[in-house]
């Protein structure tokens, strides 16, 4: 009871500051403008190797467009490529070659932010600003009449760093009323544990503290394998430790930030509490569940290798493959660094990573994986940038070369959108508002892929 008062208080003590109660309606949306920007296209061809060995040159095509000093965050819905790296989000409807930029009303000056895909189309995002008030914003696009908001988030915990959003379906029971779908928002850095719901996507009115709901037994669950075409757009970063469900609801996997007590908990639909659950297997790693209504679960095993497991059946029977970081590097980071994101109408996985060599170089990696049938299949692994400079995660890499996590997309056509940092992409000071947050180093960007075929 102690904690939860604390956090409490924290999320009050911040409301306050800007102005607004914790309990109250949400803040009134204000248009967002798209323009088009004048963004950077560049020509590259970074190595590939095929499931038998074999060793080809691979074109590709990379933008600075988005990102901050730090970080680059990609993702899609459809065949438009989503960029919330920076400031502002962006998006591309011809893979990266040209992009739209969109405008908050709001001054910002340098921050960072996440997008996930909806159903047809629509979009979802949170965007954190710490230098012009500690702003944190809910960002929408609605498909059905073509237009972009944002709104202010004022209930939160102060200084919102690494902020995820995850999509859920519904219906979900919030104050009374019934929504379609939910999106879940977590960050902070004093403490991730409290997370924000919001039932528009826009106005985060509902707090919640999955350490402090868990009480009495896990019940046993299933997951029901139904199609869904949308579940390929919203599959969330991993730092959400979310997995949205095809037909509706939520998953929440242990995690030390959340220190749940279980392996896995899940959202009552009717009063948006985390209760524990018993599934068919332990989750471990990312879990994803595609359009197929099929999971995938990667987790890494060894400072080299990494497992993608495939199940059909809910969870209740699973197939398993290696995949091993190249050249006999290592892997970067802590046992989370890494991203994936599964295309269930095209069979198909990509996992990305950063691997080490023996002099700390790090290469950014992607490996293709083939999931159309229950066992799944190496199909191709690829350097994405040169893999020429050694990266530090987080501000202890204030003057150094930033790389703070990974970022992949799969385009429905099998393209490939990934997050890379090499000796090629830009020093911080050349695109930072703020250039002294990473004042001489390089800073990520974004490689994609210029075709693929089977």
């Amino acid at each position: 009871m102690r904690r939860s008062r604390l956090l409490l208080a924290v999320l009050a003590a911040s409301a306050v500051a800007v102005g607004t109660a914790v309990a109250g309606p949400g803040v009134p949306a204000a248009p967002a403008t798209p323009k088009a920007y004048p963004s950077e296209s560049h020509a590259a061809a970074y190595r590939t190797t095929d499931a038998a060995g074999h060793v080809r040159t691979t074109p590709w095509h990379w933008t600075p467009t988005g990102g901050n000093c730090c970080e680059t965050y990609v993702s899609t819905v459809g065949s438009r490529l989503l960029e919330y790296g920076g400031t502002y989000p962006y998006y591309s409807d011809d893979h990266g070659r040209t992009w739209t930029q969109v405008d908050f009303l709001t001054p910002l000056y340098n921050g960072e932010g996440a997008l996930v895909g909806g159903p047809g189309g629509d979009i979802f995002g949170i965007g954190w600003d710490p230098y012009t008030g500690d702003h944190l914003q809910g960002v929408k696009y609605t498909v059905a009449d073509k237009t972009w908001q944002v709104a202010e988030a004022p209930i939160k915990t102060p200084f919102f760093d690494r902020e995820w959003i995850t999509y859920a379906k519904g219906p979900w029971s919030i104050d009374g009323t019934t929504a379609p779908y939910i999106t879940l928002v977590r960050g902070g850095t004093a403490t991730k544990e409290v997370e924000l719901i919001s039932h528009d996507g826009l106005s985060y009115t509902t707090v919640s503290d999955p350490h402090a709901d868990i009480t009495g037994d896990p019940v046993r669950m299933t997951i029901p394998v139904v199609r869904n075409p949308a579940a390929d757009d919203w599959q969330p970063n991993p730092g959400t430790y979310t997995v949205p469900l095809n037909a509706g609801g939520l998953l929440l996997l242990n995690n030390s930030e959340d220190n749940l007590g279980c392996p896995s908990a899940r959202l009552n639909a009717s009063t948006l509490k985390w209760q524990c659950v018993r599934l068919p297997w332990t989750p471990k790693g990312v879990v994803r569940q595609d359009s197929r209504g099929w999971l995938t679960q990667v987790q890494r095993t060894s400072s080299d290798e990494m497992e993608v497991s495939t199940s059909a059946d809910g969870g209740r029977t699973w197939h398993a493959l290696t995949l091993t970081a190249p050249r006999g590097g290592k892997f970067e980071g802590g046992a989370d660094f890494f991203d994936v994101k599964v295309n269930g109408a095209l069979g198909q996985a990509v996992v990305a990573s950063r691997v080490d060599d023996k002099a700390k170089n790090g290469q950014d990696v992607v490996w293709r994986v083939d999931v159309s049938g229950r066992q799944p299949r190496l199909l191709a692994t690829y350097a994405v940038g040169k893999g020429d400079i050694s990266t530090i995660i987080g501000v202890a890499g204030a003057t150094s070369d930033r790389f703070d996590f990974p970022s992949v997309a799969l385009f429905p056509d099998g393209r490939i959108a990934a997050s890379f940092d090499d000796s090629t992409t830009p020093k911080s000071k050349v695109r930072d508002t703020v250039p002294a947050t990473n004042p001489s180093g390089h800073s990520p960007a974004v490689a994609i892929l210029d075709a693929w075929r089977r």
